[in-house]
């Protein structure tokens, strides 16, 4: 009996079909699992990237490419130049295109607390959802003595608060969650593998219900499953940093994962529906 060698058209075909019918269950799951995106950007970075396209309109056709059905946008004007323009930049662009805004913030927006109060509430209204604070660009510090006024205001509203683990440490999480057991505190690894952290966020999550590590950089061999087995599935958030990252990546983390359907659903959007479901005006 003749036998076809290795790499003949038969095995080839076959190699296609296998390769066409992963890549159809994959964007099925996508389409299943309703994505909801915590970590997606606008505005050039003040670091060159290999993307060249930072608007709207092109972040949009990216997140329909990706199957993505909403989600949180930030600005990288308000983290590389200026907060509150940034802001008022991000909150216009969005109006009425069913995204969220991510709004950053510093300590002297809230000073007096009164003033920072008023215009938290001002952004609400206007469609923010989640608060990013960058304490090591913008030389502060997440202590009571600096940043209380915006720490208490976050809490009173119930608006989860975003840190890069790379602009803080983590005794400083640990401080902030424990300060503030009702404010989520989400931790993304931009800037570096928040794997490389292990030791530190197994134990705080642990010790803090508060805290929820986002997914983008968060990447281990069955790291999603361990962590699904030790604290549950609740505590993880779905984001992509596109279009700096491709989503595809922390996609997959949730679409080939080894847990069961409903956790998927959970960590894909319903945690972070959950989070800003409880965002006060």
């Amino acid at each position: 009996m003749a036998v076809e060698p290795y790499g003949g058209r038969g095995t080839i075909e076959s190699l296609h079909e296998r390769i066409a019918a992963a890549t159809e269950g994959y964007r099925q799951s996508r389409s299943k699992l309703c994505f909801l995106d915590s970590n997606m950007w606008i505005g050039r970075p003040v670091h060159p990237e290999f993307n060249t396209q930072f608007n709207l309109e092109t972040l949009r056709q990216r997140m329909q490419r990706y199957q993505i059905q909403g989600g949180v946008v930030s600005n990288f004007t308000a983290k590389d130049y200026d907060p509150a323009w940034g802001n008022y930049e991000l909150l216009k662009l969005l109006a009425g295109t069913g995204l969220w805004a991510g709004i950053v913030l510093v300590p002297e927006m809230f000073d007096p607390q009164e003033a920072g109060r008023v215009y938290l509430s001002d952004c609400i209204m206007q469609g923010a959802r989640l608060a990013r604070v960058f304490p090591r660009t913008h030389n502060f510090t997440l202590q009571t003595w600096c940043s209380g006024a915006l720490l208490r205001c976050l809490d009173d509203h119930r608006m989860p608060i975003v840190v890069w683990h790379t602009e803080v440490s983590w005794h400083e999480i640990y401080e902030l969650c424990r300060s503030y057991p009702n404010l989520a505190v989400i931790v993304e690894g931009t800037g570096q593998k928040i794997i490389y952290h292990s030791r530190m966020y197994y134990s705080l999550l642990e010790l803090c219900p508060n805290l929820y590590l986002e997914l983008h950089n968060l990447v281990t061999y069955l790291g999603v499953e361990d962590l699904v087995r030790h604290f549950g599935a609740q505590r993880l958030i779905f984001g992509s940093y596109m279009p700096i990252f491709d989503p595809n990546v922390a996609l997959m983390q949730v679409t080939c994962a080894r847990i069961c359907e409903e956790d998927k659903q959970l960590i894909a959007g319903r945690n972070l529906s959950t989070l800003i479901a409880r965002v006060r005006r």
